[in-house]
């Protein structure tokens, strides 16, 4: 049935084109931030960055609230505003090593798949997707050395209905269709991180994950009118699934002189769903300001690859502020994604946190 193939291709694919902004800092210039001084979320982009820190963090930041939308032939995938949290950690500097428990969730909300083949074939789906990464970094305060402990989870489920009807045969039929996907798996990581007077390189890599617990089932149930008959048909044929990543290799390289701080990184990843393949990425971000003070932020990444033929039909930026007042650091920004190659989607939203130190 052609509904139960939609679902697949659908989720699968567009979970691999939303790229959310992470970090107070990191996620306002364009997602760089794996060579960069004073980072937010080093968790993520490089854990051996929390030698650096010398006091004790609570972060809720990289919150946005924004929508999404995506076409695909006749197909259109698309979600409402939506709020939540994309990155909370909590950071615990001690004597030898420095350590952080962070959750950063990369894809989350609630989304509508429609596709209308013709005037008689329709197919509508809600669905619920998560996809979250969690974990544990340890930092070594006497080398430039971090290593890691990473959990990745990611689910959906789905309720859907298809109409089809043919008038010269004078068949037609209604299918509902219910699935759920759940997937858990533990990676490690190692990087490190060599700074000098006005340059830092950086370089974070992350395993693939090893399953600890997957669910993926489906139904349907097609009620069919012919001139002749009616007959109800149960099967458990359905699929919904979510791309996780899986080995990742980011290498940055940060330059600072002054109140200006130039960052860019390159990203290598595999997903679950093309082993052997790496999405590569190329990331630029731009900080102005003081540390301890006012500061403007902006970035832009993109993807590159053989669907990718010019410059801007893969692409994330990201624009924002951010200030200090006492141990309480804030920033607000705005963020914009677009991808137009086998799929095309255009992401939008809003981005504010916080960062506490103690």
């Amino acid at each position: 049935m052609w509904a139960l193939g939609i679902l697949l291709l659908a989720v699968s694919g567009i979970a691999q084109a939303q790229n959310l902004p992470l970090g107070l800092y990191e996620g306002l210039m364009g997602n760089s931030g794996v060579a960069t001084v004073n980072s937010s979320a080093a968790a993520y982009y490089n854990p051996s960055l929390l030698r650096q820190r010398t006091d004790n963090a609570f972060s809720l930041n990289g919150n946005t609230l924004g929508t999404s939308s995506t076409r695909q032939g006749d197909s259109t995938f698309s979600s409402s505003l939506a709020l939540g949290p994309s990155y909370l950690s909590t950071i615990l500097v001690g004597t030898n090593l420095v350590h952080e428990l962070f959750l950063a969730t990369t894809m989350q909300g609630q989304f509508n798949w429609v596709t209308q083949a013709d005037a008689q074939n329709f197919f509508d789906a809600e669905l619920n997707i998560n996809r979250v990464v969690s974990g544990y970094s340890m930092a070594f305060q006497s080398v430039p050395l971090a290593l890691q402990v990473l959990v990745r989870y990611s689910e959906v489920k789905s309720f859907g209905l298809a109409e089809e009807s043919n008038t010269a045969t004078g068949i037609s039929s209604v299918t509902k269709t219910k699935t759920e996907f759940k997937n858990l798996n533990v990676a490690l990581g190692i990087s490190t991180h060599f700074q000098f007077d006005h340059y830092t390189f950086g370089i974070n890599l992350n395993t693939r994950g090893i399953g600890l617990y997957n669910v993926d089932k489906g139904s349907s149930k097609k009620y069919e009118h012919t001139p002749t008959e009616y007959k109800v048909t149960e099967s458990d044929s359905g699929r919904a699934t979510v791309v996780n990543e899986e080995g990742k290799l980011i290498i940055g390289h940060g330059f600072r002189v002054g109140n200006h701080e130039l960052l860019t990184d390159s990203t290598f990843v595999e997903s679950s769903g093309a082993l052997n393949r790496y999405q590569f990425t190329q990331s630029f971000g731009y900080r102005y300001g003081p540390q301890e003070g006012h500061q403007v932020l902006c970035g832009i990444s993109h993807a590159f690859g053989a669907d990718v033929n010019y410059f801007g039909q893969s692409f994330n930026s990201s624009v924002g502020y951010s200030w200090s007042s006492g141990k309480l650091r804030s920033a607000i920004g705005l963020y914009v994604s677009r991808e137009n190659t086998s799929i095309d989607t255009s992401n939008a939203g809003f981005i504010f946190g916080s960062e506490y130190e103690y």
